[in-house]
């Protein structure tokens, strides 16, 4: 399924003001604690980097593989294809195993088969909060404290690895992932002035790391 996703650069301050916004209005995603989580994900790529060039190259349409863990647990590990045009995303996923991780390559499965192939390319850590509106797909989130890592499956679950900040200090990324059509109230809640992202979490992480 399709659905929409619009990413914008904040300030601190006006993620303090937007999350109590939503905090009066939204609900708190059920994951971690009052809808605040860490998310690990290891990304995959070819020897030509062609996930992090299409980005770079502004190509409409871009595709990317990652493994992703949820407060450093193994209970719950997914395997992800999102594939991105313009503001339209598609995300396929997969549960996995920690047991699994060390033959990844060689796991039948469509998404294990497609990424056949890729090798680890990069490691990024950020602190979600998420905010659900009920009846709805509608998602409203705020990343902070984002972190590049080396590219090794051990940072899924271990928190002392520290990684690289990445964007500068008091900077939030704040999604909106909707459906069909975004209410005009949820418009008007994020209603700051803030510079839309046209570069992922995966291509900043890449180049910091450089």
């Amino acid at each position: 399924m399709q659905r929409h996703e619009e990413k914008y650069i904040i300030d601190y301050a006006q993620y303090a003001i937007l999350k109590a916004r939503a905090e009066k209005v939204l609900t708190p995603d059920s994951h971690g604690q009052n809808g605040s989580y860490t998310i690990t994900s290891l990304y995959y790529d070819d020897l030509m980097d062609t996930a992090l060039l299409e980005k770079l190259d502004g190509l409409a349409r871009h595709t990317k593989f990652r493994l992703r863990t949820y407060d450093f647990s193994d209970k719950v590990i997914r395997l992800e294809r999102k594939v991105k045009e313009g503001i339209l995303t598609q995300k396929q996923s997969t549960p996995i195993t920690r047991e699994q991780l060390p033959a990844i390559d060689r796991l039948e499965g469509d998404l294990a088969v497609q990424m056949r192939g890729l090798r680890p390319a990069i490691t990024v850590r950020y602190r979600r909060d998420a905010y659900l509106y009920p009846g709805t797909d509608l998602r409203l989130t705020f990343d902070t404290d984002l972190r590049v890592l080396p590219p090794d499956m051990t940072a899924l679950f271990d928190p002392s690895y520290g990684g690289i900040p990445v964007l500068p200090g008091g900077q939030v990324i704040m999604e909106i992932k909707y459906g069909g059509y975004l209410p005009a109230f949820l418009r008007t809640l994020t209603a700051v002035p803030s510079q839309q992202l046209s570069v992922s979490k995966y291509a900043l992480c890449r180049e910091k790391f450089r």
